[in-house]
């Protein structure tokens, strides 16, 4: 009897009625704790008084001041060619206004520094997040141990920043009406250590009712800490009720309790609490200065993000910025054997152009030889051999063998570090690659012919003398065959092991090789006479990002009706990439010898790798409607034309099953539209690379100047009609220069791990352009990409003609000539 009544007051107290001595029971089983009356009547309301998790009233504001602050503490300001730029803190938030209870941050105690170093890495990871062109150079790992390391510090010291907006807003009125501090927190210690209540909870407890029992208790230390108990008391007061048998979960426990952060809800500030305001400054394109005397500003999208991270700028420690994403090239050392066509071993840094090399196709000549310095890279090596390789070769495994893997549930090629070898040559995505660890299988040679080898070891080796940042690299490319560029072997004494060159895969991408050749034909002598600036992280404004600020579909947009007289008045050409590739060749007709115009190499694999997917994509999609769309009478369409879906690996859900994406507009008025995707019948996809080039037309969702517009995607298998654990969104804002922009969304699997990217495009058109392009898809055959690719080729060559000579002026020093490349001929 005496059991059911205390669990009856337990129960009364859960529901808010702490007041135990107004439960009416008889006298003589009445519980002896009952609250005396007391110099401090506003004890008892105040005692009684427990938010509901996750609706705080008052952890609602902290929180919201927390993430106010962090935004106010943005540092840095953008450099000018010339004067100061602005603040970043008004390029991301120019809406910042100081939040409620912000003032009361400085109760914390983490100063200036530690703030404006948060806000850093939340930007950063912001820019990961929501960024596709600068997403490739940061350090994902670095910016995410960071914002987790500021969370655990902000976790250790915001007990009492809490406390006093909880004095302020949900305990306000008793907590103000207390005369004595000194004789409440006596009391509030008496009745929380009474027998009677102990008992009660205990009670509760052993029924399995008490469910927020860390909750409870942590207002209860912070009651105690607003009525002036020092931790020490408090820990000490946990002590005597843990001793009296009473359950006290271990985050709220002694010593541990201040860093309890359930109010926060969610627990850690991150990229998501900022992604709606700072969105726009993130992505936006931005006017870059005339680079010389006659020439015309351009524009470069992304440009605060690349300023933000550039050199001298607050988040350069969170960017790779030597040369093209700070990877420097997929090379091995000089001393690495390289199997020759007649069956001796040659050190690569001894192997010539025109030297012929075994191949599993035949002997197979060199074209080019890659020598990029070691700089500061940590090299690796495999299984104990002697060799040693950079973190992104591709090493060929047993799938990689059958035409790269297209047709094969497993993946083409494994390195030590897979993403950036990805973002090197974005075409052997497609091919699938995946991390070199113990277990993988790569591809040994045993009498000539390929043989599975397991990977059981993989040791790393960071630089170390007499070793230095000037020691050469090497890689070699082989003159292509029809089907793309044929891999080589190489190893030591004990074994030799089939790679692939690092080079974008033709094959896998005909018409952006195309289009890019044809750019490069157009241009070739301005490119070698114009040297192109290099940018290694400098501010943008300082040294451009060539081929950021000089894109193909720049060129498209912008010279629409020069690239429709061409398909208008030119029949379709024949073209063969193999024989396009000559364009690399330089013939003198003197000394009837061959050389490789360094150059258009070195400009094919920037354009390439910025632009390759993107120009494919649009040659894919060429019937589209391009450029800006002026209709005065009629709301435009928002256009979504969703591309590629790449895994980063096999994908654990329906793997091979044809997938189809549901894909959602929302914007900031709440008004809706959805799609259904599935997968071409006309591009293959391959397990890794799933293609769709589909355009959907969003006609619920009106252009805002001054919104963002939110997509989510859903992946979902078609064959058992179900969504899988596959997910997308990104913002978009509005406005985008030449009225077109190309996004990568990171494909999410259960809500946080990273397992892919998800690729599409964004236009807003009229009803009429979108009649029209639609009449013209039905007809959209290979013959049609072919020219369009020749076409857009034409009209970017022509583009960077008339541009790279303003790279001249602004102060530029054009890179010196680097030995990256040895001599290379073709046999053309």
């Amino acid at each position: 009897m005496y059991c059911d009544i205390l669990i009856l007051i337990s129960k009364v107290h859960l529901l808010g009625k702490t007041k135990v001595n107004f439960v009416s029971v008889p006298n003589s089983v009445k519980p002896s704790f009952k609250m005396a009356a007391t110099q401090e009547p506003d004890v008892n309301e105040m005692f009684d008084l427990l938010p509901t998790p996750g609706g705080n009233n008052s952890g609602k504001p902290a929180r919201k001041a927390l993430v106010s602050k962090l935004k106010a503490s943005t540092p840095g300001r953008h450099t000018e060619a010339f004067g100061k730029g602005d603040t970043f803190r008004k390029i991301f938030f120019p809406n910042c206004k100081s939040a409620p209870y912000e003032g009361n941050t400085s109760i914390i105690g983490l100063d200036n520094k530690w703030w404006s170093d948060f806000s850093t890495a939340v930007l950063c990871q912001a820019m990961y997040n929501l960024t596709s062109d600068l997403r490739k150079q940061l350090k994902k790992d670095n910016i995410n141990n960071a914002v987790k390391g500021k969370n655990s510090d902000l976790k250790k010291h915001c007990m009492a920043f809490y406390a006093k907006v909880f004095s302020e807003t949900y305990i306000k009125t008793p907590y103000n009406s207390i005369q004595s501090k000194k004789s409440a927190k006596a009391e509030y210690i008496s009745a929380l250590t009474s027998d009677a209540w102990i008992t009660a909870k205990r009670a509760v407890a052993s029924e399995g009712m008490w469910t927020d029992a860390a909750w409870e208790l942590y207002h209860h230390w912070v009651k105690l800490h607003l009525l002036g108990a020092s931790n020490g008391e408090i820990d000490g007061i946990i002590k005597q009720l843990s001793d009296k048998k009473l359950m006290i979960p271990p985050e709220v426990g002694a010593g541990k309790w201040t860093s309890y952060t359930a109010w926060m809800n969610p627990t850690a500030i991150t990229w998501q609490d900022i992604q709606g305001d700072a969105a726009k400054g993130i992505l936006k394109s931005e006017t870059m200065p005339s680079y010389g005397p006659y020439g015309r500003p351009s524009s470069m999208k992304e440009e605060n993000s690349f300023e933000f991270t550039a050199n001298g700028q607050p988040g350069k420690g969170y960017r790779n910025t030597g040369g093209s994403g700070g990877h420097g090239g997929s090379c091995f050392t000089g001393d690495t054997k390289v199997l020759m066509a007649n069956g001796s071993l040659l050190p690569i840094r001894s192997v010539e152009v025109g030297d012929e090399v075994f191949t599993l196709q035949g002997p197979r000549r060199v074209a080019v030889i890659s020598m990029p310095t070691r700089k500061k890279r940590h090299l690796y090596s495999l299984n104990g051999f002697s060799f040693r390789f950079t973190e992104t070769h591709p090493f060929v495994t047993p799938a990689g063998l059958s035409g790269g893997g297209m047709d094969s549930a497993a993946h083409a090629f494994t390195a030590v570090s897979p993403r950036k070898l990805a973002n090197l040559v974005p075409t052997l995505s497609r091919l699938g690659i995946v991390k070199m660890e113990e277990g993988s299988i790569i591809m040994s040679l045993q009498d000539k012919q390929p043989h599975p080898t397991a990977v059981y070891l993989v040791e790393e080796h960071p630089l170390q003398k007499p070793e230095s940042e000037e020691d050469l690299l090497y890689d070699l490319i082989l003159e292509p065959t029809k089907d793309g560029f044929p891999n080589y072997v190489v190893g030591d004494d004990s074994i030799l092991v089939l790679v692939a060159s690092e080079v974008p895969r033709i094959e896998v991408a005909p018409f952006a090789a195309i289009t890019i050749l044809k750019a490069l034909q157009e241009a070739a002598d301005q490119i070698e006479r114009q040297p192109l600036p290099v940018n290694r992280g400098e501010p943008p404004s300082r040294v451009p990002h060539v081929f950021h600020v000089f894109s193909p579909t720049k060129a498209l947009v912008s010279n629409v009706d020069a690239l429709t007289t061409i398909l208008k008045t030119k029949q379709a050409e024949s073209c063969d990439v193999s024989d396009m590739l000559s364009v690399f060749v330089k013939e003198d007709t003197a000394s009837e010898q061959t050389s490789y115009r360094r150059e258009l190499g070195d400009a094919y694999d920037q354009i390439a790798a910025v632009h390759g997917e993107e120009i494919d994509a649009v040659v894919d999609l060429g019937s589209r409607s391009m450029g800006q769309e002026e209709d005065d009478k009629n709301p435009l369409l928002l256009s979504v034309s969703l591309l590629d879906i790449i895994f980063h690996d096999l994908p654990k859900h329906s793997p091979g099953k044809r997938l189809a994406v549901n894909i959602e507009a929302r914007t900031a008025e709440d008004k809706t539209d959805k799609a259904w995707c599935e997968e071409s019948n006309d591009k293959i996809s391959s397990h890794f690379a799933r293609h769709f080039r589909q355009v959907f037309y969003f006609e619920n969702v009106d252009k805002d100047d001054e919104g963002l517009i939110d997509l989510r995607f859903q992946v979902h298998d078609t064959e058992k009609s179900q969504p899988l654990p596959y997910t997308a969104r990104v913002i978009v804002p509005c406005e985008f220069e030449h009225n077109y922009r190309m996004f990568e969304a990171i494909l999410l699997e259960e809500g946080d791990q990273e397992i892919g990217l998800l690729r599409f495009d964004v236009r807003f058109l009229s009803t009429n352009a979108k009649q029209e392009e639609q009449r013209r898809s039905e007809t959209w055959k290979d013959a049609d990409k072919q020219a369009y690719a020749l076409a857009l080729g034409k009209c970017y060559g022509e583009y960077l003609t008339k541009e790279l000579p303003n790279l001249r002026g602004h102060g530029l020093v054009p890179v010196a000539k680097r030995s990256w490349f040895k001599c290379s001929c073709f046999n053309a």
